[in-house]
């Protein structure tokens, strides 16, 4: 977003992050907090399952809410009032800053206040200081991006791009005396300078976590201690919280808190503050006083701020479920190499696409929304399970229809229209790789092998392309390729929401399985697999879809493919797990269980694997026009080259991949990092040649119970 106010340009927004990729302090900072949040937010998980349980109990109370918003915002509002505090609406941002005027009145006032999302979508601090005020921001994360002029680069932990280095130097550059830059020494000069701040205060700004609609209770859950005093020692207090922070009861509001701590690495929470009305007294004569050791007045402004709105639109309302833990930013390989500088003006990384989307508005959520791959990390490690990938890939298609579209993403699309295919290549070259010796499909066949762009087309690609046919033959598989008749599956239109082309692709393909009588389809790409086993069904395509891996394992168990003991590999064997065969598909066991069928691998697993493994970055297209849609760096902090040097780090002799994708990707960043003879790339497909016995027995259909 420019200083106007208007979205910035795509290539705009490309060259800010390629300045994040080029800052090496910020890409310090960055590799060190993703390390510690996934530290430290798995070991909560891991001791406090029942966390997991609770998180699903909260999506549906949220979901239900959400339903009827209207509704608990009236609930809300007279049970607020209903505590001697005064609660208000405001639709927008001018009302809300309105509101806020009236309640601090004339004249300069000292105001303290807590980490609050939604103060900075109204530029609350910006503006009261314009209007005179002094304001200090008392979370020490919101603190120092105060006095560093930045952007917040995370939800809950707004300064982690900032090194204890570069804080030091901040705080002596506005005068504060720190003398030395440990962690200790930081915090507890910040502390220092606060403390008579908060003494001074008339008044106390917060955000809420959750809002109970049956009391009024405001819930705040911390860590530092400075809500506490933010909302007790000036004698005024105003919370400013989005509506879709309502639930219907105290209870749901205490296990939302909850799980917003858990799933930010923060369990059990330091402090919870519960604020249901003034503070008071019956001591004397049981006769209540109000107004004791706490504000003496409570305004509670419910934001609506676009979020109303966003609830009519089917693309968008799911984002409202968001408990802003921040776990899907940490977690996502864009967000790791820039931080929230993809993103929009307050919000940034996958949640950020969604909540530009409502509260800046659709234009500047379709410029970010090009740079998500797609890997689907965030949907799969979120608390409520937002699935901030497709309300992405919906973006882009609103983009598209517009005709805004990057150029090398524009083009790719065009090859695949024309040519059938991402690369432009003719058709006849399709079947290439494949010569003579692998078996076309006729009728008779029993699987189609759909071999797909990358394995059709690319060098890398055909040779697995190639190992697996080779594989099938010796298993006694009947099968065969469409060669020149194959087109592409359509995916990559998929992933980037080109969905008039996917339908033409789909439309392409039926016509021809259709006439060549095609029912059990194996795929070397999980990417095809993905669009054909999930989405070719809408439009009337009913096949038994299989990934390669599960072929082969059914192969493996029914002693079809026979691994030879003679011939140990004796190799350490990772395996990374495809985004598109794992979490869009839930696969994860069968290319396990085949390599630890072969021979003398010593497979063991990655510190991100699973549904937490790291993506390649291969995505969205990006495998054929470049990371970023071809606009950003190949960087050593671009997520191949992390995943690479994961392996590599962890012993890992040879990396195996389920998906011609990743093989490039990966094997690209081995080059990159100069790790050739230290670490290979494989597909598992060519992992299996290696090991197998030459002779097989007559092919069984894994389709079926009965014989070819």
């Amino acid at each position: 977003m420019r200083s106007d106010g208007a979205p910035m340009s795509i290539e705009k927004l490309a060259t800010e992050i390629i300045k994040a990729q080029k800052d090496e302090m910020l890409q310090l900072s960055l590799k060190r907090s993703i390390d510690n949040f996934f530290h430290s937010i798995n070991n909560v998980l891991k001791n406090n399952p029942v966390l997991i349980k609770t998180a699903e109990h909260i999506k549906s109370i949220r979901e239900k809410t959400l339903e009827n918003i209207e509704y608990y915002i009236d609930k809300a509002i007279k049970s607020i009032n209903a505590t001697g505090a005064y609660a208000y609406f405001a639709k927008d941002r001018d009302f809300a800053l309105e509101i806020v005027d009236k309640i601090i009145g004339s004249g300069k006032k000292v105001i303290v206040k807590a980490k609050s999302m939604v103060t900075e979508e109204i530029m609350l601090r910006e503006y009261l200081v314009e209007k005179g005020h002094e304001v200090y921001e008392t979370d020490i994360g919101e603190f120092l991006i105060q006095i560093s002029r930045g952007k917040p680069m995370h939800v809950i932990v707004p300064a982690l791009h900032l090194s204890r280095e570069r804080v030091a130097d901040l705080l002596r550059s506005v005068g504060l005396n720190v003398r030395g830059a440990t962690h200790e020494e930081i915090v507890s000069c910040i502390r220092d300078f606060l403390k008579e701040k908060f003494i001074k205060a008339d008044v106390g700004i917060s955000g809420a976590n959750a809002i109970a609609a049956d009391t009024g209770s405001i819930f705040l859950v911390h860590n530092e201690g400075n809500i506490s005093k933010v909302i007790m020692s000036p004698p005024i207090h105003i919370v400013i919280a989005g509506v879709e922070k309502i639930v219907p009861t105290f209870t749901d509001a205490m296990l939302q808190v909850m799980v917003q701590a858990g799933y930010a690495g923060l369990y059990p929470p330091t402090y919870i503050d519960v604020v249901s009305g003034i503070s008071s007294t019956a001591d004397i004569e049981y006769y209540k006083v109000y107004g004791v050791h706490g504000a003496k007045e409570i305004h509670v402004i419910l934001y609506d701020g676009g979020r109303i709105r966003a609830l009519k639109d089917r693309d968008l309302m799911v984002q409202l479920r968001c408990l802003k833990c921040g776990r899907c930013q940490v977690s996502c390989p864009i967000w790791g190499i820039c931080g929230n500088i993809w993103g929009g003006r307050v919000y940034g990384g996958p949640m950020g696409i969604g909540w530009t989307a409502i509260v800046e508005g659709i234009e500047a959520a379709e410029l970010i929304s090009w740079f998500c791959l797609l890997c689907s990390a965030c949907k799969e490690l979120c608390p409520v399970k937002v699935d901030s990938a497709e309300i992405s890939r919906k973006l882009r298609s609103r983009s598209i229809e517009k005709g805004v579209v990057p150029p090398k993403i524009r083009d790719m699309l065009e090859n695949i229209y024309k040519h059938g295919n991402p690369f432009g290549l003719p058709r006849t070259k399709r079947s290439e790789w494949a010569e003579d010796m692998i078996p076309r499909f006729r009728e008779g066949t029993n699987i189609l092998y759909y071999v797909g762009d990358m394995g059709s087309f690319h060098p890398r690609a055909q040779k697995a392309a190639r190992s697996l046919a080779e594989v099938l033959l010796l298993a006694g598989v009947s099968y065969g390729i469409l060669g020149e008749n194959e087109n592409c599956s359509g995916s990559e239109a998929y992933e980037i929401g080109e969905m008039g082309l996917f339908e033409e692709m789909v439309r392409r393909n039926l016509e021809t399985f259709n006439t060549f009588g095609v029912r059990d389809i194996v795929t070397l790409s999980p990417h095809s697999y993905n669009v054909m086993k999930n989405f070719y069904g809408d439009f009337g395509g009913k096949f038994n879809v299989k990934h390669y891996t599960q072929l082969l394992w059914l192969l493996i168990k029914d002693g079809r493919l026979r691994l030879d003991e003679g011939v140990p590999l004796n190799k350490v064997v990772a395996y990374h797990d495809s985004c598109f065969l794992g979490r869009w598909n839930g696969e994860y066991d069968a290319p396990r269980n085949i390599l630890r069928s072969i021979p003398g691998v010593h497979l063991i697993e990655l510190g991100r694997n699973r549904e937490n493994s790291l993506c390649c970055g291969g995505g969205s297209g990006n495998s054929y026009v470049g990371f970023g849609c071809g606009l950003l760096l190949e960087s050593e902090h671009n997520p191949n080259r992390v995943r690479v040097k994961e392996a590599y780090d962890a012993g890992v002799e040879i990396l195996a991949t389920a998906c011609p994708l990743c093989l490039i990707m990966l094997e690209e960043a081995v080059k990159a990092e100069s790790l050739e003879g230290s670490i290979t790339i494989m597909d598992i497909s060519e992992i299996v040649k290696l090991a197998l016995r030459p002779k097989c027995d007559s092919p069984k259909s894994p389709f079926t119970n009965s014989y070819s």
